[in-house]
């Protein structure tokens, strides 16, 4: 099994006195710049980028899946600006997958064991928090999918239709038979192949929550630290009640 470092840290923890408040850790802030694209007519679809984002690599790859005759009708993921979009043109319907598995140089597969058994693991009821952008918001319905495995062979995947309503958490108790106090690797799929044509939107930041803790953003220089003693793209909304 292989060790990362990288941006992998085990629930960050801050003392004052008899006091502990876990801090926030923050998956990924999207700081470095990152764009796979695909059209009809273009390759290479699929990159990976280092930083200090989880298990400090970044997977990104693009499939173009519609193109309404057009061999411009590009699908694309694109990281700048501290957002994180999934963007097809008018006409065009596409897939998009971020991974999280470390440094394995293969942005097309997963490495499930690639994050080495990093512990996500915080506070009450812990949660994934993905931040929108309120300068490029979900303007029509998407298939979200998200899939986590750990070390010891379990998977996991939770998956819903997405649209401009949406609550940005997603509880790890959706997640059955996985423990995130081992996790191997981390994936988010977003696909309009099957839902509609030139679907936008994007997200500031993904992190992980608890119930009982405010947000507090680790660094990924605290991250890193973290990572060393210890070891710790997406898209997902779900309609509000």
């Amino acid at each position: 099994m292989r060790k990362i470092l990288g941006a992998a840290a085990s629930a960050a923890v801050l003392c004052t006195g008899a006091q502990a408040f876990a801090a926030t850790l923050v998956i990924d802030d999207f700081s470095v710049d990152q764009r796979v694209q695909d059209t009809p007519a273009f390759e290479p679809n699929a990159s990976e980028v280092g930083g200090g984002m989880l298990g400090g690599f970044r997977d990104l790859s693009v499939t173009n899946t519609a193109a309404d005759g057009s061999n411009l009708a590009a699908t694309e993921l694109n990281v700048t600006g501290g957002n994180l979009k999934f963007s097809n043109v008018a006409g065009a319907r596409g897939e998009g997958t971020l991974t999280y598995d470390g440094g394995d140089g293969d942005p097309n597969n997963v490495d499930t064991d690639g994050l080495g058994g990093v512990n996500l693991l915080i506070g009450t009821d812990p949660y994934f928090f993905f931040a929108s952008s309120p300068s490029v918001p979900f303007d029509n319905v998407a298939l979200f999918r998200a899939t986590v495995w750990d070390v010891d062979g379990n998977t996991a995947t939770y998956e819903e239709l997405l649209d401009a309503d949406y609550d940005p958490q997603l509880s790890f108790s959706e997640f059955a038979g996985v423990d995130f106090s081992r996790i191997g690797a981390l994936q988010f799929f977003i696909s309009s192949t099957g839902t509609n044509d030139s679907v936008d939107g994007a997200v500031t930041q993904i992190e992980v929550r608890a119930g009982d803790i405010a947000p507090i953003p680790l660094p990924a220089s605290g991250l890193l630290l973290l990572g060393g003693m210890g070891g710790l793209s997406f898209l997902r909304r779900r309609k509000k009640a």
